[in-house]
């Protein structure tokens, strides 16, 4: 071969290789970003078939009692978990307000308004009303320069929110102010500060370490209300099918989710992420059907449907990260 011909054909060989390169990288990126998607949908599956199951539950026994319990496990596990993991839990002086503000918005104040609101309001009205969580999530991230939202997601959550007053009745002469869905409005509230908070820690500790903190710190939370709702609460004559419900409660809705949604929301950006948990009163209202033989008024499909519309148009474009 002349030295010219030699000269012309190793380009084209490296240039050959970076193209099967790129493509190998190409499909690894597509292949990882779809098993985040998966993990994300587990999650909302996971905390909509606790809800259902949940609400089954605190017909029985006091709200605060059984949430109580559930951390009293889950707390020590997630600690577990971190040593399994080969970590080792350091908290830096500096971040105990973050963690403990953190901890407060996930699972400490975020637990109060919740499962006392379940209490008194139905699992599907619960999950819609939690939904709207990622509204605040975006207000927050804009108001302190997280992300850039596009237009296009406030009008997603305009959408929403005019769906969630739809589900309430303000159109149909049904609307009341119901405790149970001022509370679990209260809870979504919160929440968003959790999705923003957990974020902004990620780059300090790893997702288990980040859930077996706040988590401990949320347990001390719950603590006072639980222990007055276990000293009036006979166990002994709790059903074992509010037991198994205890059991799922404590392992699948938090410690087997958590670290899915708060590496989603590392990756993805909290705005982003938090706009799947609109999926969730869905699957809610969905098994609310053959578990709890739910019927529901027409006004709060049309309502969870245009609240799902909301979730689909501001999920079609995604943010654009701060420059600042």
């Amino acid at each position: 071969m002349r030295e010219e011909d030699v000269a012309r054909t190793v380009p084209a060989r490296l240039a050959i290789q970076v193209e099967f390169v790129h493509e190998r990288e190409l499909r690894f990126t597509v292949a990882r970003r779809l098993l985040l998607y998966l993990g994300i949908l587990y999650v909302v599956i996971a905390w909509a078939l606790n809800t259902v199951l949940a609400k089954q539950a605190v017909a029985e026994i006091d709200p605060l009692a059984f949430t109580f319990m559930r951390f009293l496990v889950m707390s020590p596990l997630a600690f577990l978990f971190v040593r399994m993991a080969g970590g080792r839990i350091r908290v830096r002086r500096g971040d105990w307000p973050a963690l403990v503000l953190c901890a407060a918005c996930g699972f400490g104040l975020y637990q109060y308004f919740w499962v006392i609101g379940l209490k008194y309001t139905t699992p599907f009205a619960s999950s819609l009303l939690s939904a709207m969580s990622p509204i605040f999530t975006l207000a927050i991230v804009v108001a302190f320069k997280h992300e850039r939202v596009r237009r296009s997601r406030w009008i997603g959550a305009a959408i929403a929110l005019f769906g969630g007053a739809v589900f309430e009745g303000a159109f149909s002469g049904a609307l009341a102010a119901r405790v149970g869905d001022i509370l679990t409005f209260a809870s979504a509230l919160v929440f968003a500060g959790y999705n923003v908070t957990s974020a902004r820690r990620l780059n300090r500790y790893s997702v288990l370490e980040l859930l077996a903190i706040t988590m401990g710190i949320g347990t001390l939370m719950i603590a006072p209300g639980g222990i007055v709702a276990l000293a009036h609460t006979n166990l002994f004559a709790v059903s074992w099918d509010v037991w198994w419900r205890l059991i799922f409660a404590t392992i699948f809705p938090v410690l087997l989710t958590y670290p899915v949604w708060t590496r989603a929301i590392g990756i993805l950006g909290a705005g982003r992420v938090s706009m799947f948990s609109f999926l969730t009163p869905v699957l809610t209202g969905l098994l609310s059907v053959p578990i709890l033989h739910a019927a529901f008024p027409g006004y709060e499909l049309v309502g969870a449907a245009i609240c799902l519309c909301g979730m689909l148009v501001a999920s079609i474009k995604g943010t654009q990260p701060s420059t600042q």
